[in-house]
């Protein structure tokens, strides 16, 4: 009967150790997953169906994720409807990646 190779140890795939690559300085996890906020984001986007950036721009884009427009860690308010916004992927992540850098949002 032939032997099962051993598994390598592999520093790059060490699970316990990974972070987010230094990006996320507080866990939000608790937060997103609560029921408060899937409930609040589900009737935001009932009301909110199309993204706002990309009706901006002239696209009828669906709306993939409730956002907050002044973060939750700069004092934004984590379930006014005016501190939200619906948002499709592409747009979520840009301002997502433009955040994670240091760049804020623009408040209208």
């Amino acid at each position: 009967m032939p032997n099962r190779p051993k598994q390598r140890k592999r520093p790059w795939n060490n699970s316990a150790d990974r972070k987010a690559f230094g990006r996320r300085n507080a866990d939000n996890q608790k937060f997103y997953n609560s029921p408060r906020w899937r409930k609040t984001a589900k009737a935001h986007k009932n009301l909110n169906p199309f993204c706002v950036k990309c009706e901006f721009d002239g696209i009828v884009s669906a709306v993939e994720y409730t956002d907050h427009i002044a973060r939750i860690g700069d004092g934004g308010d984590p379930y006014n409807d005016s501190n939200l916004q619906s948002l499709c992927k592409f747009h979520h992540n840009q301002k997502s990646g433009r955040e994670a850098h240091g760049y804020k949002e623009k408040l209208q």
